[in-house]
């Protein structure tokens, strides 16, 4: 069995792995054949010399391939039969990797100079690169056989190895995560040996072709497969991680892998088709055993770069601004372990639209005193006009009025309101009238403070007493008294908190009153019509009878 593919460990790498191990239990698995090889279908025309020729290194004569296959007649290749070509005798040539997009800040060393050069769309890279990204950043490579990496914000990695057999299509790819994440999509191959593998500090994955996301941090090694099977080993331990399966290799690790089943992908059948950029929000249904997710945010369906990168700990995400356009986002489960669930995708519109305004009243949950209602709000950003409606429910499904404002002036509604509940909003309509998401109904109740009512009396020697209708419970009251109908000079001008006061007998003659309800919420309510009291002269009876005696002893 050639050994040049599996058991050369990378230089840089400090812990030194048995690619043979790893070879072993993909024999195993993957029940094929026990040397490491590639399959050729035979077509019409072809011969064992002219492909030796195409395929082999010089030095391996066509007789040694005709040996290999145990073929009696070199001459003779039946057309649809397979030759199988030992991978240590094709030919090998270096390939790069290019760079498909870039997001953000990112760095390579290893071009030929000392000095770390910003990576750029298009650049090709050979061994030995030396990539880097910052905070918010990510990039994409494809390798020569179209297999994808997507390399995460606060990574590392190194291209350690890039080979290709020739024009077999056949490639080897080696490659070392310092730290950081990566998530790979790998083409399949006809060969029976491991074509691309990822180093981290304490482990190492290798694929023939699937889809995979490795992680490298100070604890140790994350592995999750979604696709394809990934075989993850450490030192002499070696597991084989299915799709939906991931693993976990703790720094300094020694006991045996542990295997473990990936969260199932959440339900984003409820995220709406077009968010507005100024804020848009997703809400999806929680997952059990979620201790977080992992939303992420591409304008490519490949998501070979990221616009957004986010981590919430409940299933909504408020992502950032993002212009107009088509987007693709997929969210995952993240569990106690930190390992990475199965994907959601979803693809979504945005649309910038302006921002509701501001709504000041009536404030929500309000208690508005009178039946002609004023709405305000404050003026938006970006907004032309504004789009007013109110409803008796929260649904808004019943309109009771709609109406569009040019400018923030304090809206009256044309009738006054009935007592009771009601519901209200704003939006901002941009210059070519298209309109943005309203505001949330704002609730407020309209119950107007209780009329005291006709103001009765009693009077004895001392006092008079002056009662009215009660009001609402933690209400008050203000009582005037005046000579005057007009109350421009006021006998009495007090605050009571039940509804009744008391006063000295008053002298006789015509009085005015009137009292006035406000409500525990500081509300003063209409001053009432004045009423009047006739008092009389308590010495008016006795001094008539008086006179009327003394005129007849006159007489």
């Amino acid at each position: 069995m050639a050994s040049s593919v599996l058991t050369q460990p990378s230089k840089c790498s400090r812990t030194r792995l048995s690619w043979a191990w790893v070879a072993l239990l993909l024999w195993l698995c993957m029940a094929t054949a026990s040397a490491q090889e590639w399959s050729y279908r035979v077509r019409p025309g072809d011969t064992l010399w002219d492909l030796s020729g195409e395929y082999l290194k010089p030095d391996i004569a066509w007789q040694k391939l005709q040996a290999h296959n145990q073929i009696s007649n070199p001459y003779s290749l039946p057309p649809g039969s397979t030759l199988r070509f030992p991978l240590a005798w094709l030919r090998m040539q270096p390939t790069k990797a290019k760079v498909v997009t870039v997001k953000g800040e990112a760095s390579v060393e290893g071009l030929g100079s000392a000095a770390a050069s910003a990576v750029s769309e298009g650049m090709e890279l050979g061994i030995g690169a030396l990539l880097r990204t910052g905070k918010g950043a990510s990039l994409s490579l494809e390798f020569a056989d179209g297999s994808r990496l997507l390399l995460k914000e606060n990574s590392e990695l190194h291209l350690d190895r890039m080979s290709r057999y020739g024009k077999s299509g056949m490639v080897d790819t080696h490659l070392r995560l310092q730290r950081g994440r990566i998530t790979n999509t790998v083409q399949p191959t006809r060969g029976n040996s491991p074509s691309f593998i990822v180093d981290t500090p304490n482990a190492s994955s290798a694929v023939r072709g699937t889809r995979f996301r490795v992680d490298a941090g100070e604890a140790g090694t994350l592995a999750e497969v979604t696709e394809g099977k990934v075989v993850v080993a450490t030192g002499k331990q070696q597991a084989l991680v299915n799709r939906g399966f991931g693993t976990s290799v703790a720094a300094g690790q020694g006991r045996s892998l542990q295997v473990v089943r990936l969260l199932p992908a959440p339900d984003l059948s409820t995220l709406p088709a077009k968010l507005n950029g100024a804020r848009a929000q997703l809400d999806w249904q929680a997952i059990e055993g979620a201790s977080s997710y992992r939303i992420e945010v591409s304008d490519t369906p490949q998501f070979d770069g990221l616009l957004a990168d986010l981590e919430s700990s409940t299933p909504h995400a408020t992502l950032p601004v993002l212009p107009d356009g088509k987007y693709s986002v997929r969210v995952r489960g993240v569990d106690t372990g930190r390992l990475q669930g199965l994907d959601a995708v979803a693809q979504l519109e945005v649309e910038t639209l302006p921002e509701p305004p501001y709504a000041i009243a009536p404030a929500i949950d309000a208690v508005v005193r009178e039946a002609q209602v004023e709405f305000r709000w404050a003026k938006a950003t970006d907004a032309g006009s504004y789009h007013f409606e109110l409803a008796d429910e929260s649904t808004f499904a019943n309109l009771l009025m709609s109406h569009t404002a040019s400018d923030t002036s304090p809206l009256q509604l044309p009738q006054p309101l009935a007592e009771g509940s009601y519901y209200w909003r704003i939006a901002s309509n941009r210059a070519d009238g298209k309109r943005g998401p309203f505001s949330d109904p704002m609730a407020f109740t309209v119950r107007r403070l209780p009329e005291v009512g006709d103001i009765g009396n009693e009077s004895d020697a001392r006092q008079m007493t002056f009662r009215w209708r009660a009001g609402e419970a933690g209400q008050q009251y203000r009582f005037q008294l005046s000579r005057s109908p007009t109350f421009d000079k006021l006998h009495v001008d007090q605050m009571v908190d039940q509804p009744q006061i008391s006063v000295p007998r008053l002298r006789a003659g015509t009085w005015y009153l009137r009292a006035q309800s406000i409500g525990s919420d500081g509300h003063e309510g209409t001053l009432p019509a004045a009423q009047s009291v006739q008092v009389p002269c308590r010495l008016c009876g006795p001094l008539t009878a008086t006179g009327v005696l003394l005129m007849l002893l006159v007489l």
